[in-house]
């Protein structure tokens, strides 16, 4: 049985269905009309907006594929006490589970690399590297365990997370998810931070486009990731630093031992 006597089968009601009257007939005429209305005059929809649990669930399944990322990075450091403020550029480079490299250059070059155990400050101008112990006790030495920087895992047990807002990136029309990180109590971000804020986009999620820390006497970090390439298949040999030989090293808690 060919289509078209399937649908003088149907009748009236099957040519409705499968658009089957001639061109010139009313009915034909109609259902086009209604087709550009649908088309081009009623509004869109508008997407689903999650709630902060829904964008952390979005947040954990990209983190979880997601083994290393490069990233250009400006950061903005404000200081209450003096109301100053200061900035940095550079590049970011990040692999799992445990190595994070970052390279200022503006205003000074500066290498802050994490391999393993031990956390490395290199300042080339004053040929000088501090050595700390990543597990090192009282909070010593820099620290980049940061939430939509290198770490997403512990999002939901170690921080009340709430959203702020939505709204629209400028640059590229993405949608963005403003969330508020409240470290709970008794955890170690709640020693080092009062509060923590990252600007997350749709589709992205992680790492986050914007992180605001701040701490608990009001000075505030603020981080702003841009050009983010992810998995570009870092490898630990790339977090590697060879030293000068006229560096002065300084060690810090276990790593002198």
């Amino acid at each position: 049985m060919d289509s078209r006597r399937g649908l003088q089968m149907w009748g009236p009601v099957g040519r409705w269905l499968f658009l089957n009257w001639p061109r010139g007939s009313w009915q034909y005429d109609l259902i086009c009309g209604v087709i550009i209305i649908g088309l081009f005059v009623l509004p869109n929809p508008e997407p689903q907006t999650l709630d902060a649990d829904g964008v952390l669930v979005a947040i954990e399944r990209v983190d979880a594929g997601l083994q290393s990322f490069t990233a250009d990075m400006a950061s903005t450091e404000h200081l209450v006490l003096f109301d100053e403020e200061s900035t940095e550029n550079g590049t970011v480079s990040f692999l799992k589970p445990a190595y994070f490299r970052r390279q200022v250059t503006v205003p000074n070059d500066r290498t802050e690399l994490v391999t393993n155990n031990q956390i490395m400050v290199y300042i080339p101008r004053i040929r000088q590297a501090q050595i700390y112990t990543v597990d090192g006790g009282g909070g010593e030495g820099p620290n980049f365990e940061v939430p939509g920087l290198a770490s997403s895992a512990e999002l939901k047990t170690a921080y009340d997370v709430s959203l702020l807002e939505t709204s629209t990136a400028e640059s590229d029309g993405a949608r963005l998810y403003v969330l508020r990180l409240i470290p709970r109590a008794g955890t170690e971000a709640a020693n080092r931070y009062k509060s923590i804020t990252l600007t997350v986009a749709e589709g992205e999620w992680h790492p986050a486009r914007r992180i605001v820390l701040e701490e608990h006497g009001g000075d505030t970090e603020t981080f702003v990731l841009s050009n983010v390439v992810r998995n570009p298949g870092l490898q630990p040999d790339d977090f590697e630093i060879d030293l000068p030989a006229d560096t002065e090293i300084i060690r810090h808690g276990k790593a002198s031992d």
